[in-house]
């Protein structure tokens, strides 16, 4: 029995033996290959669920002014944030008053815009919860080689506007509720004008749009500096005619939409944005855009930090209004924009200079340097013009250089309180009577 019990298990074993090794010869070569995919695929699916973890982007909607689109800024400097935090910024680029819209109605998590009024409403109306200075440059008037209206040079924008309109020049407007749509409209209300004519076009386009169609036909228009000068890379004609009036100033803020308009509004991603943007690190990132193609920057960093960081103070920071009002300002292209009352100007050392009084007779007048009140204000390497402005608006722009060059050009002390230029050796330039403002351009 036991031989027989061996041998039937012997038959067995070769019977199982014999069943394995003809499988494999009687699978189809398509079968074979499908069970080899499946093995590979089981063996790499554990690899194949990390990258569905990290693919995982979490993303930030901001609503920005065209400028700090088209004149390549945001190019320049979101990336450094994106590769910080993880975070996609998605962009729409519209004018100041569109980005202010998506805000209200919850559309956007943080706005980047410039319009201060519109921007202070908007925090007042309770659409957004935080604002920050994040940096600053300044408008121009563009227009042709050819200078129909004859407004190069001029230094006050409201006279350019008047010869403008007068002589019916193209003048295209943007026409589209942005932020220099706004400033454009100002002007020409505190020009105590209303453009109206053929020669007077609303575009309804963003900035570099309208510099095209401004080239196109000839014509002047009001840009932001930065996209002009992006501009000027891709062949614009457009040259500037107007600049360095203390209106142009064209400040841009950070807004953080507030979140009660949904639960969909990132306000973490739109703190953790600010945060960055008016980081000093950021604000030196936005200093240092545009010199490698211009010279000097298309944007001046101007947040809170980045000013105590700097020793900058601002006129509201710096001044107590202890000994009487504010007499003379200097505000513009410093790092310290400064204020003081009539005393304490007339308390400063004070020299001599000769200039011409009312009757056309030389007199000897008393007062301060205008250079050393520029060297307490500091002057930054890329300014080139200084504008004094009197408090009837009244502007007289001068070469810094010049200037410079001047030791004994003086603001007088007038008998009736007050300041007026005089400036030895420079007899082409009319006195200015009542000076209030030093900006340097």
């Amino acid at each position: 029995m036991k031989k027989w019990s061996l041998l039937i298990i012997l038959l067995l074993l070769l019977a199982a033996c014999s069943s394995t090794t003809t499988e494999p010869t009687a699978t189809p070569a398509s079968e074979a290959e499908t069970v080899t995919t499946e093995e590979e695929t089981t063996a790499e699916e554990p690899a194949a669920e990390e990258p569905a973890v990290e693919m995982e982007e979490r993303h930030l909607l901001l609503a920005t002014t065209t400028s700090t689109d088209d004149s390549g800024l945001l190019d320049f400097i979101l990336p450094d944030f994106e590769a910080k935090t993880g975070v996609q910024v998605d962009v729409v680029a519209v004018g100041t008053g569109q980005a202010l819209a998506l805000g209200e109605s919850g559309d956007a998590d943080v706005l980047l815009v410039h319009a201060r009024a519109r921007e202070d409403a908007f925090m007042e109306a309770g659409d957004g919860i935080r604002r920050e200075d994040v940096m600053y440059n300044d408008f121009v008037i563009v227009g042709p080689a050819s200078d129909p209206a004859g407004i190069l040079g001029k230094s006050r924008v409201t006279r350019a506007l008047e010869d403008i309109m007068n002589s019916e020049s193209p003048f295209v407007s943007r026409g589209d509720d942005s932020g220099t749509h706004t400033k454009e409209l100002g002007l020409w209300a505190d020009a105590g004008l209303e453009p109206s004519g053929d020669w007077y076009i609303s575009a309804g386009q963003g900035m570099s749009a309208v510099l095209t169609m401004a080239d196109e036909l000839q014509a002047y228009t009001l840009s932001d500096r930065a996209t002009y000068l992006a501009r000027t890379l891709t062949g614009t004609t457009l040259e500037i005619m107007v600049e360095g009036d203390p209106v142009l100033f064209n400040p841009y803020g950070v807004i953080a939409v507030n979140p009660d308009k949904g639960d969909h509004i990132q306000i973490d991603l739109a703190n953790e944005f600010i945060d960055w943007l008016i980081s000093v690190e950021t604000q030196e990132l936005i200093g240092q855009f545009g010199i490698d193609e211009f010279g000097s920057p298309l944007f001046t960093p101007d947040s809170a930090l980045w000013r105590e960081a700097n020793g900058i103070t601002t006129e509201e920071e710096t001044v107590e209004e202890t000994d009487g009002p504010i007499a003379l300002t200097i505000t513009g292209m410093v790092k310290n924009e400064m204020a003081w009352t009539e005393a304490e100007i007339q308390a400063m050392d004070t020299m001599e200079a000769e200039g011409l009084n009312n009757s056309g007779s030389t007199e000897t007048y008393t007062g301060v340097s205008v250079n050393s009140l520029l060297t307490l204000a500091e002057v930054k390497t890329q300014a080139t013009s200084v504008t004094f402005i009197t408090d009837t608006g009244e502007t007289l722009e001068m070469s810094l250089t010049d200037l410079q060059g001047c030791e004994n050009c003086i603001l007088s002390f007038r008998t009736q309180g007050g300041f007026s230029t005089t400036f030895p050796g420079f007899d082409d330039l009319p006195r200015l009577r009542g000076v209030v403002e030093i900006v340097v351009n």
